[in-house]
């Protein structure tokens, strides 16, 4: 079983990015009740699936910006 498969699995996971350009491989993003639900989380399921060597968590402190449309131009449909 791979990590995405795994982590797909895991409720609290709403997205899996495979990216480039950082000391990571994966981009999760997971919603959970409070900190202590992200502890449980982190040190019980995600760093106990195989191959994961370290995590970096970065939290939202606020919404700026959340829009869902596309900016399309005049006369796109």
């Amino acid at each position: 079983v791979n990590f995405e498969s795994q982590v797909a699995a895991i409720p609290e996971v709403l997205e899996c990015l495979l990216i480039t350009g950082q000391e990571a491989d994966y981009q999760l993003k997971v919603v959970v009740a409070d900190m202590d639900a992200y502890q449980e989380l982190l040190l019980n399921r995600l760093t106990r699936i195989a191959g994961v060597t370290g995590v970096h968590s970065s939290f939202v402190l606020r919404r700026v910006i959340d829009k869902t449309a596309l900016p399309l131009g005049p006369g796109a449909t």
